[in-house]
């Protein structure tokens, strides 16, 4: 599985001017990206989710499935992509919203450590 996605991670990347406008579109570093690419890494769904997004694609098509064959064998055992999808956007939505929490957080933390000179 690892090598699938590093392989399809160079695929979509060299649709991109360059590597940097690529990592910025999916949100990963570069050395989150080489240990893709290397199959050196275990990516959560987290970090599949963030890359699909980035890209505008469902996580089976980041994988290089289709979507219509993945819905087929789905409705064969009665599950519903359409709420996987769904259930999938909310949870990338949520942890963009804490990302953004916790970011907002560590800014007024950090502001209210610092004291103006004055009350030394």
């Amino acid at each position: 599985m690892a090598s699938v996605l590093g392989i399809r991670l160079e695929q979509l990347a060299a649709d991109h001017e360059d590597l940097a406008s690529f990592l910025a579109k999916v949100g990963i570093s570069p050395g989150t990206y080489y240990l893709l690419v290397k199959g050196d890494a275990n990516p959560t769904l987290d970090t599949l989710e963030l890359i699909a997004k980035g890209l505008g694609l469902s996580v089976w098509e980041l994988l290089g499935l289709n979507d219509g064959v993945v819905k087929k064998a789905l409705d064969a055992r009665d599950i519903d992509l359409e709420a996987i999808k769904a259930s999938s956007r909310a949870r990338v939505e949520a942890l963009a919203q804490l990302e953004s929490q916790r970011v907002e957080f560590k800014k007024k933390s950090t502001g209210q450590a610092k004291k103006p000179d004055n009350e030394a």
